[in-house]
Parts: structure tokens; sequence; C-alpha cells
């Protein structure tokens, strides 16, 4: 499975990502030089519209780029069959970057990337961020991703991080971890796994006021502090718009097919890296997915698609049960002293392309299954009418936010 080191959000750098490459024009691409061979290279541009200033555009992660509203060309070019995903940085309004923005590079230069940017609204804030040692100012080498999503009208937030390559864990007693304000102060604390390379928000804790406008403006930043750097040892601002797939779910019995009679409830969250993280797997990086619930007895949670195309097929939705995509294998109680529980995958865990295409369609789901006798008896009378939740006892199905 790859580590995290190889799937920074929109940091995937190829080896042969190009300085500045001028196109041919007409379609054709540059060429670059690696070991002797030659590699095509082709350009990606687009056009950015309502904005209300200038703003960074991003290409993998880097080669930033201020721009106002019109076409725009980024400078260096990308290889043949490396990945490509474009982001925004604006700290004065809510923008979104075309499905074009993101994918593997073809035979022909990107010209259609649509950056479109707008007012905040009502729209549910999505904010990414990559963590590394030089945006903490210390010479560590971990790296870690992650990203928060937050609802404009509560100020609900959840999100977090994985992270790798650190001089040692994260420091205990909930000082591991934390999202921080740019006078240096914590606005909200991480919850730390048992892996110590995963950072959850749980119990979708309220912004201030303050904390909110301080998120839109881009100055919220993640910081991981271990004993060598109790000051923090990566960091990572949260202020990259586009470029991912997320998702907040909540969990409950009626969403189960068919529902069980549980009274636990949960939510589950995902972000996943639009741009696949390399051409041979065509696999994309999960940056951070969890489930928190109060589901007692529980044995295994998942994220399922909701495509079954074996007998009986299910063409997808919230009315079918489907296979397991993604498993979360650990499963921790009580981390918080107050009854929640958890649920997550190891960090840089995959997503295939056709996952990525099903959670597009709104096809996937999160279940948490349980020993508790709490389901419907799938067999007919005179069987008992409940057994044990082994199929699931609540399920948050998965929409694209």
């Amino acid at each position: 499975m790859r580590t995290v080191r190889n799937a920074l959000i929109g940091l995937i750098v190829s080896g042969v990502l190009a300085g500045v490459i001028v196109s041919c024009g007409g379609g054709g691409g540059g060429y670059g030089s690696s070991g002797g061979s030659t590699t095509p290279m082709y350009s990606v541009g687009g056009t950015l519209s309502g904005a209300t200033g200038t703003v960074v555009l991003k290409l993998n992660g880097g080669s930033d780029m201020t721009v106002s509203n019109g076409p725009f060309n980024f400078p260096s070019a990308v290889a043949y069959t490396s990945p490509y995903n474009v982001q925004v940085v604006d700290a004065n309004d809510r923008c979104t970057v075309s499905p074009t923005g993101a994918g593997l590079m073809g035979t022909t230069n990107i010209t259609n990337v649509a950056v479109t940017c707008a007012a905040q609204a009502a729209e549910t804030v999505i904010r990414s961020a990559r963590l590394d040692g030089a945006q903490a100012n210390t010479m560590a080498t971990g790296i870690g991703q992650g990203g928060v999503i937050v609802n404009p009208t509560t100020r609900a937030i959840t999100g977090g991080i994985t992270f790798s390559g650190l001089t040692g864990a994260p420091l205990g007693g909930g000082g591991g971890a934390h999202i921080q304000r740019a006078n240096g102060s914590i606005a909200v604390g991480l919850t730390m796994a048992s892996d110590n390379a995963t950072g959850m928000v749980l119990n979708n804790i309220a912004l201030s006021p303050a904390d909110y406008a301080e998120l839109l403006a881009g100055t919220l930043y993640f910081n991981v502090h271990t004993v060598a750097n109790p000051g923090g040892e990566i960091r990572g601002q949260i202020n990259v718009q586009g470029g991912v797939v997320a998702s907040l779910a909540p969990l409950d019995n009626t969403q189960e097919v068919p529902a069980s009679q549980s009274t636990a409830t949960g939510n589950g969250t995902v972000i996943v890296d639009a741009a696949p993280h390399d051409a041979a797997t065509q696999n994309h990086t999960v940056l951070i997915t969890y489930i928190a619930h109060n589901v007692s007895n529980a044995s295994a949670a998942h994220i399922h698609t909701s495509v079954k195309t074996t007998p009986p097929t299910c063409a997808g939705g919230s009315t079918c049960n489907g296979p397991v995509i993604l498993g979360f294998p650990t499963l921790q109680t009580n981390v918080d002293g107050a009854g929640t529980n958890i649920a997550y995958p190891a960090a840089g865990s995959p997503m295939s392309a056709q996952n990525l295409t099903d959670f597009s369609a709104n096809y996937l789901y999160f279940n948490v299954h349980s020993t508790n006798v709490l389901c419907p008896n799938p067999s007919p009378p005179p069987a008992p009418p409940l057994v044990a939740c082994g199929g699931g006892e609540i399920r948050g199905n998965i929409a694209v936010q």
C-alpha cells in the first residue's frame, strides 16, 4: 500500500515533471530529457472566471501562478501519463475546478480547465492542505495531507490529516496535533488515532465566527507536534480549493437496507485526491477518512459501493447493498471519554478509478457492522425476527459536497 509520502495532496511530483516548457502549439507538446531518453511534455491551461481579485493557481501542489480573470497557462509542463491536478487559493471567493483539472496527461495540451469563483454562500466549505517541515521552519522530512469540510450555516467542522516520516510519535495528552490560528493559538484539537499517523476532528464541533473567518481567509493551519519539535514538526495551511472529492455523511439505522432497529448514530468523513497518483494503477489517494459513531459491539466498518454486478445485480443508489471497497481495520472505542468510537483505514489508502467514479455518482456508503441482535432476519418465518447486524447496523450514504 502506498504511503502518505507517495500521495501528497496535489503534490504528485513525477521525475519527468518539467521546468519551463513552451508548447509547440496545435495540440503538440515539448520534450523533456530523463536519463538520456526524451519524454513528451504537455501544458495545462484554461480560464479563470468570477474572481473578485487575483488568485493563486497551483499545478501538482507547486508552480504557483498569480492570475486574474481570463485565460491562463502554466509555464511548467507535465509528462505524458503523469498525473496533473489544478487547484486554487483565493481568500475572497469560493472556487471550483472543473473535472478536466485533474487526471493523467495524454498526448495533447490541456486547454479547457475551468476555474470558477463566486462569493461564498450556502455551499459547503472544503479546504485541503499538504504538510511539511518547510512550512514549520524545521529541518524535518516528514510529510502529511488532509482537509476539512465545514457547514457554512452552523460552522460545524470535520476532517483531519494523515502523515508519515516524523522523528517520533506525535505528543500525547491531546498535544499531538491541532488546527491553529494565524497567531499560533489553538482553534481545534485533533484526536490522534492509535496508528500515530491519523488525526481527526471529532463530533462536528462548531468553529467560532472568528475562526470561520480565518478558515475562509486561509490563515488556519494544521500543525503536528513531536518531542523533537514541540512547536510543530510539520504544518500546512488549510487554504487550497478544488482538486479533491469530499463528503460528510450522517449514519443511522434508517439507511440500512433493510432498516435495522438500532438507535446508534455516527458521522463519516472522506476526502480523496481527484488526480490518480500514478498511471500504472490509476488509484486515487484517500487524504483522510474515518467514521465516528456510538455503535456498541462494533465488529467491522467499511466504505461500500452500492453498485453490485453479481446476481442479484443493482445499478447503485441508496436502496442497493454492494461490496466493500475500503476496509477500516482499526476500531477504537471511547476515544474521547464521552463514548465516541472511531474506525479508519491505513494512512494513504487508495480508491480505484471506478471507486471514484462511483463516489462522484453518489453510489458509495459508510457502513458499521456489529454483533447486536437488531437487524431483520433475511430468512422466512418461523425463524427469529431479528439477528445480529453482520450486514450493517448503521449506514450513511455518501454524496459529493
